[in-house]
């Protein structure tokens, strides 16, 4: 997506802006953290303190820092766990914008009157982010469509905001503690993924992608695109009727199956396609009322090429054998530091940290490990020790402890390693040599 021309006035603005706006928010941490020392907090307070102060800054900083917030929320690989847990909170119900941007928008990019494109078109949108809002409209045709319309000036917007962020990391960058987690890499890369959601054309094209993925499965929906009423700024698909999924059992709907298919649609993404939707809240995943599994917001992806999807399926291989030491190596071989010279009592400090890790779990039956949080507990150890995982593959491991904590809301008694285990066996563990 191209980007406009910075005025440096505007940027040196919104610098400052930014910087007053750290320093209260660095002030009020201080201050609750020397109140929380007096009376004798516990460590778990004080952090769930800073994870809160943290939320409330990128709250305030608005639309970019939302993004980037709710993408770090995906990365416990690359910040701390009570931080990242704090940011998947992080909303960005906005107010919407006025109708009259939506008509120039609209307008603007499909050179024609709204009248002639739509003959209804509701000016209340349905709902309304920091980057975008949708609204419900009506087709000559007939067909009832969402569209989604980018906010004005969004992108100038994210484009300042990002240039703030490079020149924080740079400095950041020169302390040699937080040097080491790669400051400058990681804000090029949160800035690679907010421009994707940006970019209505790239939210098309994996929607095309996920229906043709799914046009053997009659029970998952996604929503079709019309083309022809779609840009970089608009979105027209096909609008879908149907209930949150964690309401389903106010339906007719069977919560167990609904939970045993969502964990089958996402081990299917996951192994069969290496396509895998990144933004799996309760929100974006709808019961239809013919009882299919819809889902939406597919302007974030995770994506596999076979070496990572085989590569995943032997990590859970070994996990079903309580191998931590091939765990170790898979996952290495699977990180950024890959195929160069590594320094051997670094490595082993991870091997042991990996295999200590697994040994907590001897005694205790498959069925019994919630899955999601022994990966979140395993990216924190990949943190520690500055191992560096495809950024796909920590995505993976999001969409599956979401997953499975939707679906244990559902039924309780819902068995991930069970549903997952033919995908295991087809890759089995070689041995950590191999990895």
């Amino acid at each position: 997506m191209a980007a406009k021309p910075l005025p440096r006035w505007r940027l040196a603005a919104r610098a400052v802006g930014i910087g007053a706006r750290v320093v209260k928010h660095w002030t009020r941490l201080w201050f609750g953290l020397v109140f929380l020392w007096l009376r004798r907090a516990g460590k778990a307070r004080r952090r769930a303190w800073l994870g809160q102060v943290v939320v409330d800054l990128f709250r305030e900083l608005g639309a970019t820092f939302i993004k980037v917030g709710q993408i770090m929320s995906t990365r416990p690989d690359l910040i701390p766990e009570y931080i990242s847990h704090a940011l998947a909170e992080l909303q960005d119900h906005v107010g919407p914008f006025s109708f009259d941007d939506v008509i120039r928008t609209v307008e603007g990019d499909l050179k024609r009157p709204m009248a002639t494109l739509y003959t209804e078109f509701a000016p209340v949108p349905l709902a309304s982010a920091s980057v975008s809002q949708v609204h419900k409209a009506r087709l000559p045709d007939g067909r009832i469509v969402a569209v989604k319309v980018q906010r004005p000036n969004v992108v100038e917007l994210c484009t300042f905001d990002l240039a703030v962020m490079r020149i924080g990391a740079r400095l950041l960058n020169v302390i040699p503690s937080i040097s080491t987690l790669a400051p400058v890499d990681t804000v090029e890369e949160f800035g690679r993924a907010v421009f994707a959601q940006l970019d209505f054309r790239i939210e098309a094209r994996n929607n095309r992608r996920f229906r043709e993925n799914f046009r053997n499965e009659p029970q998952v929906v996604f929503p079709e695109v019309i083309e022809a009423l779609s840009t970089e700024r608009i979105l027209t698909m096909s609008f879908i009727e149907g209930t949150k999924i964690l309401s389903t059992p106010n339906t007719r709907s069977d919560p167990k199956r609904v939970a045993r298919l969502g964990l089958a649609t996402l081990m299917k993404m996951i192994f069969e396609d290496g396509f895998v939707h990144a933004d799996l809240h309760p929100g974006n995943i709808f019961i239809t009322p013919d009882d299919k599994l819809a889902l939406l917001d597919l302007g974030l992806v995770g994506e596999l090429d076979e070496k990572h999807r085989k590569g995943f399926a032997r990590f859970f291989a070994a996990w079903a054998q309580r191998d931590g030491d091939a765990m170790a190596h898979i996952m290495y071989g699977m990180s950024e530091s890959a195929g160069t010279p590594r320094d051997p009592e670094a490595f082993e400090r991870y091997r042991a940290a990996i295999i200590e890790f697994v040994g907590r779990y001897w005694g205790h039956r498959l069925g019994e490990v919630q899955v999601g949080k022994v990966l979140i507990d395993m990216l924190g150890i990949l943190r520690r020790h500055r191992v560096r995982v495809n950024p796909s593959f920590t995505i993976v491991n999001i969409a599956i402890a979401v997953t499975e904590g939707i679906g244990k809301q559902l039924d309780p008694e819902l068995d991930l390693m069970s549903a997952a285990l033919p995908y295991f066996l087809s890759h089995p563990v070689e041995g950590s040599s191999q990895a």
